[in-house]
């Protein structure tokens, strides 16, 4: 019995469909849990001031939503979110002040792995990314000492790059640089750098190789980080030389180099610590160093 052109049509519109769903583009995976995106719950369906379109179109709605945002600063020196007995202990820091993105929970934790451990590069401009608001935010609490007495800021449209002479970042050793392939202080710093068009610069050495930090206690990486870094000299007197030739063109009241220093998390601080005594150690002029750090713990 011969098909009816009913029966012929039907199956060729089929065997269209079929071929279609197998030509159509995949949807796009999260980078994180790894799901398609119109099986997680849709990005589009989460909603917050922080998320650039980058992270939009990256991770699913689930993934979004488990980001920890840091809001709520109880440490204005390292920017905790509860009372810090760190900065109890050393109230007198080297640094102004550190400001971090994002709680380093298990979530953050595993994020950092992929991305460090692993070597997912991918998640670079990412974490980049997650930064961004809380560098602006940075500047703005910088802006308002320079308000007028009134209260009243400055008439003048200053962009964010004119309260910035250079970003830097913590080193790493060679034999980790080799080992892991990149380093991801730097990879952050970069991504700032290029986004706000500031200037990149080198001002830190790392004098030898340690084990990781995550595995010390925090009397170990107190002891361990005051030899672990030194001022790249050259770098420094280029800095020098660069700010101070545009030093009080867009903030006339501003007489100190201002450098962000960046580096994955802030800990303890030791770090922090170490990296801003020896810039100010090996500064020909007075520097005012803010780090940025991607979580806190």
């Amino acid at each position: 019995m011969k098909d009816s052109p009913q029966n012929w049509l039907q199956r060729i519109q089929s065997a269209f469909t079929a071929s279609a769903q197998l030509l159509a583009p995949r949807p796009a995976a999260c980078l994180l849990c790894g799901k398609p995106q119109n099986e997680a719950r849709s990005a589009a369906n989460y909603n917050h001031a922080k998320l650039t379109t980058r992270l939009r179109q990256s991770l699913c709605g689930a993934c979004l939503s488990a980001i920890p945002w840091l809001t709520r600063i109880a440490c204005l020196k390292c920017g905790r979110g509860i009372p810090c007995e760190d900065c109890i202990r050393s109230p007198h820091r080297p640094f102004v002040c550190n400001r971090s993105a994002v709680h380093y929970n298990q979530a953050m934790r595993a994020m950092l792995a992929l991305y460090k451990y692993r070597g997912n590069e991918q998640l670079a401009p990412l974490l980049g990314d997650m930064l961004l608001p809380t560098f602006e935010a940075m500047t703005a609490e910088i802006s308002r000492r320079f308000s007028t007495p009134s209260g009243r800021r400055s008439k003048a449209k200053w962009r964010i790059a004119d309260y910035w002479d250079a970003v830097t970042y913590v080193p790493v050793s060679e034999e980790r640089s080799i080992d892991r392939g990149f380093n991801q202080a730097e990879q952050l710093a970069s991504h700032i750098a290029q986004r706000y068009r500031l200037p990149l610069m080198h001002l830190l050495i790392r004098s030898r190789h340690s084990e990781k930090q995550s595995f010390k206690t925090r009397s170990e990486r107190m002891r361990d980080t005051k030899s672990l870094f030194s001022g790249n000299s050259a770098e420094l007197r280029m800095l020098h030389t660069y700010a101070l030739s545009s030093l009080g063109r867009a903030q006339p009241s501003r007489k100190v180099i201002r450098v962000l220093l960046i580096d994955d998390i802030f800990t303890t601080g030791s770090t922090a610590d170490a990296c801003s005594e020896q810039l100010n150690r090996h500064a020909e002029h007075p520097l005012e160093i803010y780090v940025l750090t991607w979580a806190r713990s």
